[in-house]
């Protein structure tokens, strides 16, 4: 298996991609990670190293993040768009290497907004788009979040509290609003299926070949000063009007996902008028792709890439 880092700079950042494959003849799908600035890079080593058979896995660590980390200035732009604009430049530079003319995209929660916003722009430069946990309207997922908190919660402080906060996030006290929110979230299990905390991945980042405890400490500050630049763009972000794309969708939502709504991921893609798919898997929320990692790889192995608007449903 062919297995090697590479430094990449991108538009003035020194930025890290991982690259596995089994064969340097599969197709590119780089996979864009959540957040924002929440690298994966040892969780998709370790659970999803089966997709190394069929693609050339791309693993990015985005700007800031894990070990790309770097502090961000004060005066530096930090957008949406700044990620668009990096993650065309890496795809440039892979495609040229490669003499190759498409690339495949998985984008995860926040890599989703950055993966749905890439194939609105340069869509000649996509095989096939791949959602995992996409989000659609980030009010309307809050506002599920909210609802799931509030029916699963035993506290009345806790959702009184969860009542008061403003999801646009841009009061005085809005990072503390944030995490609060999500905090609870996660205690009642709506974020990550049959547990109430993210204790379980912790081991991977610690225990990986290609982590330091340097890169551990870098993950949890890219974290932070990425929500801190970018949440509040996040909390308005909306693609329910995008009907039509000129890529094909898969989208895979977990059942139990009330972290990015499953229920607001279903509607739009019901309203879809591009080639499309939906896959819901049982017995997970939004981290599919690592609670049922087997299965999730096989889903993705196997895709069958849809060729018109009627639409694939499925259920695994």
């Amino acid at each position: 298996m062919e297995k090697y880092g590479k430094w990449y700079q991108i538009n003035g950042a020194k930025q890290y991609v991982q690259i596995i494959s089994e064969n340097s003849a599969n197709p590119l799908l780089i996979y864009l990670h959540g957040g924002p600035g929440d690298a994966a890079l040892p969780l998709i080593e370790y659970f999803n190293l089966d997709l190394a058979k069929k693609y050339t896995l791309v693993i990015w660590e985005q700007r800031g993040a894990g070990k790309s980390y770097y502090p961000f200035k004060a005066d530096e732009e930090i957008t949406i768009d700044t990620l668009v604009s990096d993650l065309k430049v890496l795809i440039e530079l892979l495609l040229s290497e490669r003499n190759e003319r498409q690339v495949c995209l998985m984008g995860h929660s926040w890599g989703s907004i950055i993966g749905m916003e890439f194939i609105k722009r340069y869509p000649e430069w996509i095989d096939y788009y791949i959602g995992v946990g996409q989000v659609i309207s980030s009010q309307e997922m809050f506002a599920d979040s909210r609802a799931y908190i509030l029916e699963h919660s035993s506290s009345t402080a806790v959702k009184q509290r969860i009542s008061s906060i403003d999801t646009h996030f841009d009061q005085g006290n809005w990072f503390n609003d944030l995490m609060y929110f999500m905090n609870q979230l996660i205690k009642t299990g709506g974020s990550l299926y049959g547990k109430k905390s993210y204790a379980t991945f912790y081991p991977h980042f610690i225990r990986s070949k290609n982590y330091t405890l340097r890169d551990c400490a870098h993950r949890f500050q890219g974290s932070k000063q990425s929500i801190e630049r970018l949440w509040q763009e996040v909390a308005r972000v909306d693609f329910t009007d995008e009907t039509k794309f000129e890529v094909p969708i898969i989208l895979i939502e977990g059942e139990q996902d009330y972290h990015v709504s499953k229920r607001v991921a279903f509607d739009f893609y019901q309203k879809l008028e591009s080639p499309k798919s939906f896959i819901c898997m049982k017995k997970a929320a939004h981290f599919p792709q690592w609670t049922r990692a087997a299965a999730f790889n096989q889903v993705v192995n196997k895709l069958e890439v849809p060729s018109t608007d009627a639409g694939i449903y499925l259920e695994v």
